[in-house]
């Protein structure tokens, strides 16, 4: 009796428990960094992942070009090295539009809204452009670089919320923005930064 009873115990383990001892994380095998094994290169993009592309810091950014012109056997390394770090430099330019576009917003309406009025169409137009802009972003991701597209939504989504909430009638569209392209932070960089 006792036997069985331990049975069905393993049978009703936790979802998350794969064996005796070890559990497996919520977001195993959904975005893995790809593997590089050039220790400089690794470091960098562990670096980039981790800084806010608000403004990209001076360090980071001398040691990914730095990183970029060095001769190595990690080929595959550098590229994923080259496209994070052209991604970051978009995402910091594509940001400052946005806190642009932000501000000439709390001029005219004020901080409160306390002077609200109908968007100006050059105002509707541009949020129109930033939002085609950023959905064709997003979507110009490979399945291989889901890992980059977290952390671009990171990066932007505040911003793009931000517009939304302080703009009536945008389009039903502006709906699959969001600050990440999950519920929660699972498979994102943070899970990565471990040595």
């Amino acid at each position: 009796a006792l036997l069985k009873t331990l049975q069905t115990c393993t049978d009703c383990r936790p979802p998350f428990a794969s064996s005796l001892g070890s559990t497996r994380s919520f977001s195993e095998d959904v975005s893995h960094m790809p593997v590089i094994t050039d220790p400089d290169i690794k470091n960098v993009i562990k670096d980039l992942m981790a800084a806010s592309w608000d403004e990209l810091p001076d360090a980071v950014i001398h040691d990914a070009k730095k990183a970029l012109s060095k001769s190595t056997d990690d080929k595959p390394g550098q590229e994923v090295l080259t496209n994070l770090f052209r991604a970051a430099e978009a995402v910091e330019q594509f940001g400052g539009i946005l806190i642009t576009m932000k501000m000439e917003l709390d001029d005219s309406v004020g901080m409160s809204g306390e002077n609200v009025q109908p968007l100006s169409d050059e105002f509707s137009n541009a949020l129109c452009v930033v939002h085609e802009r950023y959905i064709a972003y997003l979507d110009s991701f490979g399945p291989d670089e889901i890992y980059l597209r977290k952390k671009v939504e990171t990066e932007l989504g505040a911003k793009m919320i931000y517009l939304k909430m302080r703009c009536s009638g945008l389009g039903s569209e502006w709906g699959k923005v969001s600050v990440l392209g999950t519920s929660g932070l699972s498979g994102s960089y943070i899970e990565q930064r471990g040595p």
